[in-house]
């Protein structure tokens, strides 16, 4: 079972493969804000820490999108991510 670290909140979530990160925030309480919930505002915007392999690949509108924001290369949008495996991920400031 992945686990899903949310260092700006000092939290390990246990979760099942291939959960999404919006789902499991849903359920427990983190720093992780959500908007739309469909990669179009950037509020969801994190940091990917550790293991960036863990997650599931970029689609070309999370892209796209990041893009535009000028985001880092090791930054995501939190809903369009599932987690395959132990991840460390932070709030994006």
């Amino acid at each position: 079972m992945p686990i899903l670290t949310v260092k700006t909140d000092k939290k390990n979530i246990n979760i099942e493969q291939g959960a999404a990160i919006i789902d499991v925030c849903e359920t427990e309480e983190t720093s992780i804000l959500f908007g739309c919930r469909d990669g179009a505002c950037g509020a969801c915007m994190i940091r990917v820490l550790e293991n960036p392999e863990n997650l599931s690949p970029m689609e070309e509108h999370e892209r796209d999108f990041l893009e535009t924001m000028a985001a880092r290369e090791d930054e995501r949008l939190a809903c369009q991510c599932k987690v395959l495996g132990d991840v460390t991920v932070e709030v994006s400031e």
